[in-house]
Parts: C-alpha cells; structure tokens; sequence
C-alpha cells in the first residue's frame, strides 16, 4: 500500500532535482533500485507492530509526465498501483489481518495519483491521492531528497485508517485492540532517465 507511496513521492524529488523547465510536460522514467525500503508501523494495545513492502515488488520503472509551474511540479499522469499482499508483517496470523483489514479479497491493490510536488522555505511536499477500497483521499507528504551516492528520497506518512472506513481489528473477543494509526516509512533509491 505505501510502496506506491514512496513510488510518487520518488517522483516528485526526481523531477524537482531534473533541470529543464517543464512547461510542454516532460516525459521521465524513474527507477526505484536496491536497497530502497518501504515499510508501515502500527500498534495494539499489547504490542506495536510493522509491515514491510517485498523489496522485489520495489524495484520498478514507472513513466512520469508533468510541467513545472513556478515553485510547483503538477503531474499529468503518474498513477501507481500497489498490490496489498506484498506486505509482510511478520507471520502468517498478521499477514491475514492485515489483508483483511484492507479488504485484499474486494480490493487487491491500493492506487496512488501524484498530483503535485510543491518547493517552497518550509520544505519540500508532495500532493498524493490515495484509494484504498474505493475510498479516495488526498494528502499533502512530507519529503526530503538526499544526494550523494545516487538520488534518495525519504519520509513519512501518517494515516487514519478509519478515514477509508476501515476498522481497526480487534481479536481475543476485543482484549486486543489494534490502534487505527499508522505510519508509512519510505527510503528510496532512485534513478531518473529522460
């Protein structure tokens, strides 16, 4: 679910680290490589606990078009689609509550538009539109780009599952209540090519 998170947020340090100005909607290819990591935390009344995204599933090429517009990056098309059982959680138990949490026997994959990275003095924000069993919502992320060794992208998202009207399971006849916060962590390697 969050990998096409950071798929998108990948795309928006890309494209505000490419020169050129943008204006007719450049075409790009961003390549998210090895050593990238995707993952969401959470946590229950008795323990926390955290989901990782198979980095085979990561490692991916996804095509961009966008134009730059002042301090503002809008894409055009930049849709990405998660599949909802790469998330390993640590045990097949989890595993099946996580799936059904999100619903995975209706709604496999978990679709994500970048509509805009905005650069500006209090940082860096990319603008994602989320669907998570058909429920849609837009959120304003955090990112930091980090150059060096290659083009990295980082940050963290924080999610109400609640406001794709999921609820947060409960197990042992609700001993065990699992918190409807999340967070998604992403760490990306990438490599831009026009």
């Amino acid at each position: 679910m969050i990998f096409r998170i950071s798929i998108l947020l990948a795309f928006v340090l890309c494209c505000s680290a490419t020169p050129g100005s943008g204006d007719s909607g450049d075409k790009y290819v961003v390549r998210i490589e090895k050593g990238s990591e995707l993952y969401l935390k959470g946590s229950a009344n008795v323990r926390d606990f955290t989901c990782t995204y198979d980095q085979g599933l990561l490692e991916t090429s996804v095509p961009v078009t966008f134009r730059k517009k002042q301090d503002r990056i809008i894409f055009d098309q930049a849709l990405i689609r998660l599949e909802n059982e790469g998330f390993g959680c640590g045990g097949k138990g989890i595993d099946r509550d996580f799936n059904n949490l999100l619903q995975t026997g209706t709604y496999p994959y978990i679709d994500m538009n970048l509509k805009e990275v905005i650069s500006g003095t209090g940082g860096m924000y990319a603008t994602v539109s989320i669907t998570i069993a058909e429920v849609l919502k837009t959120y304003n992320i955090p990112v930091q780009l980090h150059t060096g060794e290659g083009l990295r992208c980082s940050g963290v998202l924080p999610l109400d599952i609640r406001d794709f009207g999921l609820q947060p399971p409960k197990k042992m006849f609700g001993l065990i209540v699992v918190d409807e916060n999340i967070n998604i962590y992403f760490d990306l390697s990438l490599k831009i090519a026009k």
